[in-house]
């Protein structure tokens, strides 16, 4: 473990280091371009390199693709780095120790009109998850010797239905809107109401209805003092995608409690964390706090982009759309020239339309805030001149996006340090299609 320890350590210090010298271009607002003339706080051969590189060039370099580009060498430097300290977002294969599969017939598992049970009601990029964190779930239980568990932030139970139905473990969600508890109560029965359909009456008298609790979680006492069965005593942790400081909660929680076997935990929306304060949701660990390891709101929230869907649709040429980020920006600096009060003012969003006229697009944007468009010709001019920059625009906002997953890295890596530091295993896993799910990692952490 003392050599893994050092490992993650020497990838943050390294990856930190690597942010602090490119904070200047994480930090950027899109809708600030104009305003704080952002094209040219970029490095002047990166400014003669991206001037008239196609959008799908930069999406071809990005996604490691062949290209005749001559780059400049600190470009190149920069991609090549993040992606060595970056943690791997495709898929691996996953060797997970699951139970084994039986021929029972008699169950909400194998009986073949049962197939579709758990889809009702459930999204395409839900599916995916809850699939394969129920899998991983599994064996981490089966490898804990744990048959119960807890989900914060369970929803509608989807996945908690699946655990406690289909793979036979006690579980329990837990929900801070009511409606959404209610909501996941109805759908068990409702489940219940097809397998009796379906099943023997014994078969379904063994079946595990899941709990569902409604609360709001901010403390360890709460968590400490969940109203639990005793079937339940000894338990594991799952958050699939709790946000902001859950995800930390969890993992603190876990650390704190020795009755909690393992945790299995997808973190999100990184931007909402805390960064001061006793119970900061970042930096967790001692290592990472000693460190110059601040990471401001715009590059957290930035790390939450799905930068593969984004490198996708560039490499098609799909990025015609992308013109109302220069149209934002164009508007903000006509806002701001008005009135400096008027910056980053909650305007309408709008989507981008090849038929729409920049006068309509400002319309249609101000009309939440009642401020008059400025219709001097000289106004309007400069607006124009603006949008003829789009494609800066796009390149500016693609370098950011560039860093975004070394900000992740940094977010998921001090996570799991936090509980190597607490002397108990800890690793993290590629587990869902970055495509379908973008924050795809799940960290596991077991006390053996």
């Amino acid at each position: 473990m003392t050599s893994k320890i050092e490992n993650v350590k020497s990838n943050l210090e390294m990856s930190l280091k690597v942010i602090r010298m490119y904070d200047w271009l994480l930090d950027l607002y899109v809708l600030d371009f104009f305003v704080d003339d952002h094209w040219n706080k970029l490095p002047s051969t990166w400014r003669k390199t991206f001037e008239h590189m196609d959008p799908q060039e930069l999406g071809h370099i990005l996604s490691n693709r062949p290209t005749n580009q001559l780059l400049p060498l600190s470009f190149l430097a920069l991609i090549k780095t993040i992606e060595a300290l970056t943690i791997l977002r495709g898929r691996q294969n996953q060797n997970i120790n699951k139970k084994v599969t039986t021929t029972n017939l008699d169950s909400c598992k194998n009986h073949p009109k049962l197939k579709n049970l758990f889809l009702k009601h459930v999204k395409l990029k839900k599916r995916h998850e809850i699939s394969l964190m129920a899998d991983v779930v599994v064996g981490t239980a089966l490898q804990s010797n744990c048959n119960s568990v807890i989900d914060f932030g369970s929803g509608l139970g989807h996945l908690v239905r699946v655990l406690a139905y289909r793979d036979d473990l006690y579980a329990a969600g837990i929900e801070c809107q009511g409606q959404l508890t209610e909501e996941a109560r109805k759908l068990d029965l409702q489940l219940e109401y097809t397998v009796k359909k379906h099943l023997s009456a014994e078969a379904v008298s063994k079946l595990r209805r899941p709990l569902h609790l409604n609360m709001t979680l901010s403390n360890h006492d709460q968590l400490r003092n969940l109203p639990l069965p005793d079937c339940m005593h000894n338990y594991g942790l799952i958050g699939l995608h709790p946000c902001g400081d859950l995800g930390p909660l969890l993992l603190k929680h876990f650390i704190n409690s020795e009755n909690i076997k393992f945790i299995c935990v997808v973190g999100c929306c990184f931007m909402k964390l805390s960064c001061d304060g006793e119970n900061q949701g970042y930096p967790m660990s001692r290592y990472v706090k000693s460190l110059d390891s601040k990471l401001s709101y715009p590059s957290r929230e930035i790390a939450c982009h799905a930068i593969e869907v984004y490198c996708e649709r560039l490499c098609k040429g799909n990025y015609e759309d992308l013109k109302i980020h220069a149209y934002r920006a164009a508007l903000e600096r006509i806002l701001v020239d008005h009135d400096p009060k008027l910056k980053h003012a909650p305007v309408r969003s709008i989507k981008h339309s090849d038929t729409m006229t920049f006068e309509k697009y400002c319309l249609q944007a101000l009309e939440r805030i009642n401020v008059p468009l400025p219709t001097s010709p000289a106004v309007l001019r400069r607006g124009y001149e603006d949008l003829a920059q789009w494609r800066r625009v796009v390149v500016v906002y693609t370098l950011r996006l560039a860093l975004a997953p070394l900000v992740e890295t940094v977010v998921l890596l001090d996570r799991v340090l936090y509980v190597l530091e607490h002397g108990i295993s800890c690793e993290i896993r590629p587990v869902f299609d970055p495509k379908l799910s973008p924050r795809n990692h799940i960290i596991i952490a077991k006390r053996l």
